[in-house]
């Protein structure tokens, strides 16, 4: 009977499972989709029951998919930052507060103010935003104290799914380094913050390797997912680094671009090395003993969404023929700049007041001109990343592309040309979900650590796209007023901020 191992990633705009066998072929891949609520102008939240009943119904047609098999493991990526209060019973308190979020931003400047950014850094390695676990914390101490006194645990996503299958609450370090209360380099929560934070210490859950085991799946687990009870699950990782062993970006020199629904330049680092100046963040690798710098934005495919269903309509194309409508659109969009802020913005910036804007609009322009200049400001975005991770004595010589986005060849040429580097991808994988996997497949002894587990199950290139060297150039000078635009916002976006506050 044939041997598989289950991946499963819990996104944020929905779950997939992948059913793995030892050669590394897919034999069982579902989906399923949820919303995210926002009750208040500038909240992100999810009912954590709502990821549950999906994981179950992704799991049951993963496996009716993959026949009859015998399932050895489980492992689990998941969408990074996100609090999840459970009380005693494993039951929620209240609705999920999600990576996008953006209604912490006065308790992290007051938090911030009072501790000092260079004390935070040199305990996290990092700095300190909204939607991250920790400022959910400290916002929800100011406005939600009952909550918390109700609280048992408080879990990142993937760790909520995982625990309610096993019953064993909790989580590993390249997810919790995204809460701001973990030491990336010690590889341990930081008492030091939690408590100047004034945070309950026994909230964070126990920390384990991203390979360790997390347990059996229950039997109540058991019957609602169809799969047999006693599997053995796997602590996993965060959707990030989970995805970068997916695509084989495991050490110093490589890079990795993603753009799903937020966007990630992501350069794995042999050391927690950070920019001092609180641009990027570093974070946990998966891989033990391996770190790597992010530079993050915030709506990357998503802003392309909001274009197609908020303001072009709901009758244009999807989206390949949508972004295949902006190849007829000249590289820089004849003037148009997007400025891809929609939900604040982290790398460079870190300033949730910053706002999405289109800059140069004429009668001239086009649905199509706006689809290219919002592909172009997300590359360029990005590229602001990239800038940084150079900074840090990492000069990559290609750059992986995954998520949506990277399905698209003019985006990935954009890329290119944005980057002055060569943009690589692989064959169309659910890489988050296969990273998962490739922890499953550790876990249960098929390799012996996940570099080897990925040099196995690592897709092969299918395309390079090269950079032009004429549109290098002219992509350089539209950097340069894509900065200009925000420097000569940054005040105005401020008071439009303040006065939504009244």
């Amino acid at each position: 009977m044939r041997s598989l191992v289950i991946g499963v990633d819990l996104g944020t705009s929905g779950v997939r499972a992948v059913a793995v066998d030892r050669s590394g072929l897919v034999v069982g891949n579902a989906a399923r989709g949820y919303q995210i609520l926002a009750p208040n102008p500038g909240y992100a939240e999810q009912d954590p029951e709502e990821w549950w009943r999906s994981t179950c119904q992704a799991l049951r047609e993963c496996i009716t998919m993959s026949g009859h098999s015998i399932i050895e493991g489980i492992g689990f990526s998941g969408q990074m930052h996100g609090t999840v209060l459970i009380d005693p019973a494993g039951g929620v308190v209240r609705p999920a507060i999600i990576w996008p979020d953006q209604r912490s931003g006065g308790s992290c400047r007051r938090f911030v103010a009072r501790v000092g950014a260079d004390w935070l850094a040199a305990r996290t390695q990092n700095s300190l935003a909204t939607g991250f676990q920790l400022a959910s914390l400290l916002w929800l101490s100011e406005n939600d104290p009952s909550s918390l006194a109700r609280a048992f645990r408080v879990l990142l996503p993937k760790d909520f799914v995982r625990g309610r299958m096993s019953g064993v609450w909790a989580t590993e370090p390249s997810d919790a380094c995204s809460t701001l209360a973990f030491d990336c380099a010690r590889l341990a929560w930081s008492d030091e913050v939690i408590a100047a934070a004034g945070i309950r210490r026994d909230l964070f859950p126990e920390c384990r390797g991203s390979c360790d085991s997390a347990g059996y799946l229950k039997g109540t687990a058991a019957a609602e997912t169809g799969l047999p009870a006693g599997i053995r699950l796997f602590m996993g990782g965060g959707d990030t680094p989970s995805t970068a062993l997916g695509s084989g970006v495991l050490s110093k020199g490589q890079c990795m671009a993603t753009i799903g629904s937020g966007g990630q330049l992501v350069a794995p680092l042999d050391t927690p090395r950070y920019d001092t100046a609180l641009r990027t963040n570093t974070f946990c690798h998966v891989v033990p003993h391996t770190w790597y710098a992010m530079g993050a934005i915030l709506s990357a495919g998503l802003s392309l969404r909001w274009l197609r269903e908020n303001i072009l309509g709901p009758d244009v194309p999807d989206f390949a023929r949508l972004t295949a409508s902006a190849e007829h659109v000249p590289p820089g969009s004849e003037g148009l700049i997007f400025l891809p802020y929609l939900t604040g913005e982290r790398t460079p910036h870190m300033n949730p007041d910053a706002c999405g804007v289109f800059f140069g609009l004429t009668p001239r322009h086009t649905a199509a001109h706006m689809v290219r200049a919002v592909m172009e400001g997300v590359a360029m975005a990005l590229a602001d990343g990239l800038d940084i991770v150079r900074s840090l004595g990492v000069t990559p010589e290609s750059v992986f592309a995954a998520g949506g986005g990277a399905k698209s060849r003019l985006w990935r040429q954009i890329l290119a040309n944005v980057f002055d580097c060569p943009i690589a991808v692989t064959e169309e994988r659910e890489r988050a979900a296969i990273g998962a996997a490739m922890i499953a497949a550790t876990g249960v002894g098929w390799f012996e650590n996940l570099e080897k587990a990925s040099d196995a199950w690592r897709a092969p290139v299918k395309d390079v796209a090269d950079p032009q060297v004429g549109q290098v150039e002219h992509y350089g000078e539209l950097r340069a007023l894509f900065r200009q635009v925000y420097r000569s916002l940054e005040e105005c976006m401020a008071a439009r901020a303040e006065s939504l506050r009244y």
